[in-house]
């Protein structure tokens, strides 16, 4: 089985249909097309720019933030709106000593101590360094790839060896837990520089099992994050899975598990939406988490995804093309982002391949799925074509009386809106007088009537919407597959 890391994979991606889906507070419509009032949204904004692909980002004790610039072998500190050097050398090496003069080989990752110690996952030199007053040590590892744990002390490297470590995180006891990539373990150094496997079991391939600490089986972690409980998140990127490690147990907490390819040892990645037992995730690697919710960097899908705490995975930000583009996050675009990190009401994102981080103010708990057309026909399970057209709402498929089906009719494609808005939950309700349709969920209101454009028809009695307009209409974003003869709605209720 083949199975060797690449920081920066080349990733098939699609082009994607952009739509801003949501409940409005209120849409009416007669003859035109609705209006909708929602609230604005926070945009997506560069924070640093001229940084050469950073990955890791850490918070340290006295506000600022560490960012590892891998490209450039550099570890800088920002704060106040300043960049500054912490270490001086871009050229690959490995030496320890001042700051201004040692040197890393495509560091990845970074974490803090409570101490205000910076720990820097110096991945091609197969060790984890420490930065403490102006010096650079080594805190674990020999240099050499491989795997053993053990002990140094007093200057004496000994024995202890890793494999192209990335992802680090740090718990209340100062320990310092590593994702040890390419032996696909996850580590554990103390602060006395003891250094153990943590979980996973040691190999080069890599493979995929829950369980027991010491029997469970990853490929390629990189992202870690503990949680409140003390349990630690791991991104487990070849296998495209989010796994969770808690009570010395091994869980998978996010994504489905496909079948290996034998050529290349990995899963298949993918992208969905919805159910966390259903996600799909390509090359997920940075984590960050903040009041019950788990960030993560999807990285070949370049966006950024939510696991919420009611067990659904939504999309926060992003597109599947990669890009560089500002904005709602709609429409914003990244390239391979691959670290984050949640402070103070911001979410930080390492957009590594635009060399570049960038900042969205965020509520963790109040999160707003981004849904574009390309969400919706990715993300469900169609059935094969058929004479009938078929009508997914909001996830579910939809079951309509024979005297009620959809139809087509030239180049338009119509819904009955009784049994539309019913299987919603909407109270659906005919005016005699006006001739027109009037549906009502909550706040949400809408006026249908038949029109001369042929928006809206009454046919035998029944209402019909012309897709298109009811996209406008309702503000819902909907996909229509020809392919398989499928309408696919998002209501955003």
């Amino acid at each position: 089985m083949i199975n060797k890391i690449r920081i920066f994979a080349a990733g098939t991606a699609l082009v994607t249909a952009l739509a801003v889906g949501g409940v409005p507070a209120l849409a009416a419509t007669g003859q035109d097309t609705a209006i909708a009032i929602s609230a604005v949204e926070p945009n997506i904004d560069y924070a640093i720019e001229g940084i050469s692909q950073p990955w890791g980002l850490a918070s340290a004790p006295d506000g600022s933030m560490v960012i590892v610039g891998s490209e450039s072998n550099q570890i800088s500190k920002w704060q106040n709106g300043k960049l500054t050097a912490i270490t001086s050398q871009t050229t690959a090496g490995y030496l320890d000593g001042a700051t201004s003069s040692s040197s890393f080989d495509h560091p990845t990752y970074s974490i803090v101590n409570s101490k205000g110690a910076i720990y820097v996952s110096d991945t091609d030199n197969h060790v984890i360094r420490k930065i403490v007053n102006d010096k650079v040590y080594t805190a674990a590892g020999n240099g050499k790839e491989g795997h053993k744990d053990g002990q140094f002390g007093d200057g004496q490297f000994g024995d202890v060896q890793f494999n192209a470590p990335t992802g680090l995180a740090v718990d209340g006891d100062d320990n310092i837990y590593v994702a040890d990539s390419l032996n696909n373990v996850i580590r554990k150094i103390t602060p006395d520089g003891v250094t153990s496997t943590f979980a996973g079991v040691v190999s080069e391939a890599g493979g995929y099992k829950d369980g027991s600490a010491a029997e469970a089986i990853f490929n390629e972690p990189m992202g870690l994050v503990f949680d409140e409980k003390g349990g630690l998140y791991v991104a487990d990127s070849g296998n495209h899975l989010i796994r969770y490690i808690h009570n010395g147990k091994v869980t998978t907490v996010a994504g489905k598990a496909t079948a290996v390819d034998t050529l290349t040892g990995y899963m298949a990645g993918g992208y969905t939406n919805g159910l966390s037992s259903t996600a799909r995730f390509n090359r997920p690697r940075g984590l960050a988490y903040a009041d019950g919710v788990l960030l993560i960097a999807d990285s070949l899908n370049n966006r950024i995804r939510a696991l919420q705490a009611n067990g659904k995975v939504i999309t926060i930000a992003g597109n599947s093309a990669p890009g560089n583009k500002l904005g709602v996050p709609a429409e914003a675009q990244f390239n391979q982002p691959s670290s984050l990190l949640f402070t103070a009401g911001k979410l930080y994102i390492s957009d590594t391949l635009n060399n570049s981080v960038k900042v969205l103010d965020i509520i963790p708990k109040s999160l707003q799925p981004v849904v574009t057309k390309e969400d919706l026909i990715v993300g469900t399970e169609l059935l094969p074509a058929s004479k009938d057209t078929q009508v997914w709402l909001d996830g579910k498929l939809l079951k309509f009386s024979a005297a009620q089906k959809p139809y087509q009719s030239g180049d338009k494609t119509y819904l009955p809106v009784r049994e539309l808005f019913q299987a919603w939950g909407a109270d659906v309700k005919w005016n005699t007088a006006a001739r027109e349709v009037h549906v009502a969920k909550g706040d949400w209101k809408l006026v249908l009537k038949a029109n001369a454009k042929r928006t809206v028809v009454l046919e035998k009695g029944t209402v019909y919407v012309d897709v298109s307009y009811l996209e406008d209409a309702a503000s819902f974003v909907i996909a229509h597959d020809e392919e398989y003869n499928a309408v696919i709605i998002y209501s955003g209720s």
